[in-house]
């Protein structure tokens, strides 16, 4: 999964943001980032509820919420051969 969040929900610098979404602590309800420009942050992990609000957040350009991509691959493909595996 992908995330489209908004930094400052999340206490950081900056406004909107792509990273990848990692794991999911059940226990705890939490999921760790990998946030993608790691000369700012390292990995964290951040609790749902505020996750969830940093991605329903209203982008100001679209005006529309930022939300997430979830990412997933039905099939296999050999790309040497073009074929499925």
């Amino acid at each position: 999964m992908t995330l489209n969040f908004h930094r400052k929900t999340l206490g950081q610098t900056g406004t909107g943001h792509f990273s990848p979404l990692a794991a999911f602590n059940t226990k705890k309800d939490l999921v760790l980032i990998l946030d993608v420009a790691k000369f700012k942050y390292d990995p964290y992990w951040c609790d749902i509820k505020t996750v969830y609000e940093s991605f329903v957040n209203v982008d100001s350009v679209t005006n529309e919420s930022r939300g997430f991509i979830l990412n997933s691959q039905k099939e296999k493909t050999n790309l040497l051969m073009g074929n499925s595996a």
